[in-house]
């Protein structure tokens, strides 16, 4: 009686263990079902067409809108990511909406593929995007107001191109932004205070922009700032104080602007920096005393910016200094002082 009850009870597991397992393979078959049908939202696909049109940039029907539908092929393979050279112009979608039905694109990239003419309205419309790379192009005309729409972005580029007009203060509804670039480009008038909103922001790049004017007090909250490069514009005015509490900083260029002054004091506080380059400051002196707690510094550049003491005696524990600029306007004893501890260096 009892071996009976055990078949019994090894049946009854057998069974239950076999419509599991039924149960796994309709849930993954219907799964696969939905993620096969699912399609881009038509207003997307008209929108990033035209787009790529507009440029002369169509999509590679070998790796991606390989069913005429953008978000197919490459574009939704989680293994090939938009950084790949190999795919460009390139999209990626998210095919997770309504169920595994609806496909968004959430980034689009059209990097160094000579693209000539304007941002289309047409870009603003793709409002579930997170990245954006349109860098080293062609791209004329002013960046719309309507940009404020992309209120998912985390990843902006424009660097690189032929964009003028004034930066839009919209930039600063894109709260989500971690990286945002416009160097290189034809921009003029002041950077917009509606910048100082993207707390998030770890990489700004806005050298050669052609922005011009002071640096707004409201940079003062963007205290998640690791890279910072500002070169080769007209920006005014003193380096603001606030930069001293931007504490996650590790590269940080302003060199061949308009300043005046001096370097603040508070850059001491800047410990994590391992690149640093300031020079033209004109109407003022500065002391080098910012420097005594900087030891994790590689590169160190301080050309015209009037110099008024000598190098820090413990100068010679800059153990990770692979190169050091510093061009300036100083007495006899900041020449003895360099000599004397480069000298050290050299020969330990």
């Amino acid at each position: 009686m009892l071996g009976s009850r055990w078949r019994r009870r090894q049946t009854a597991v057998a069974g239950l263990l076999a419509a599991a397992g039924w149960l796994l393979f309709l849930a993954g078959l219907v799964q696969a079902q939905n993620s096969s049908q699912a399609t881009t939202v038509p207003s997307e696909a008209k929108a990033l067409n035209s787009i790529l049109r507009q440029w002369g940039k169509p999509a590679n029907v070998k790796q991606w809108n390989t069913t005429g539908d953008p978000c197919s092929g490459f574009a939704i393979d989680d293994s090939i990511q938009l950084e790949n050279p190999a795919y460009n112009p390139f999209i990626k979608c998210d095919c997770s909406y309504d169920s595994g039905t609806t496909c968004h694109i959430t980034e689009l990239k059209v990097y160094a593929l000579d693209a000539i003419g304007v941002l289309p309205d047409e870009l603003w419309s793709l409002n579930f995007l997170i990245n954006l790379d349109l860098a080293q192009n062609y791209l004329t005309g002013p960046i719309s107001s309507s940009i404020g729409n992309l209120t998912r972005m985390q990843y902006l580029s424009f660097g690189i191109n032929a964009l003028s007009g004034k930066l839009p203060k919209e930039l600063g509804s894109l709260t989500q932004l971690s990286s945002l670039s416009f160097a290189t480009n034809n921009f003029s008038g002041s950077l917009p205070a509606e910048l100082g909103n993207l707390t998030s922001l770890q990489q700004l790049y806005f050298s050669s922009s052609g922005v011009s004017g002071v640096i707004p007090s409201t940079f003062a909250n963007l205290q998640n700032l690791a890279t910072v490069w500002a070169s080769d514009n007209e920006l005014t005015g003193s380096i603001p104080d606030f930069i001293g509490n931007w504490t996650k900083l590790t590269d940080l260029r302003l060199q061949g602007n308009s300043f005046v002054g001096s370097i603040p004091s508070t850059f001491a506080n800047l410990i994590s920096l391992n690149n640093l380059r300031i020079s033209d400051i004109s109407n003022g002196s500065s002391s080098l005393a910012f420097i005594k707690n900087l030891k994790s510094l590689n590169i160190l550049v301080l050309r015209n910016n009037n110099i008024s003491d000598s190098l820090p005696s413990s100068f010679g524990d800059y153990q990770s200094l692979s190169l050091l600029g510093m061009l300036v306007l100083v007495s006899a004893i900041v020449l003895w002082w360099f000599f004397v501890v480069i000298g050290s260096l050299w020969f330990t």
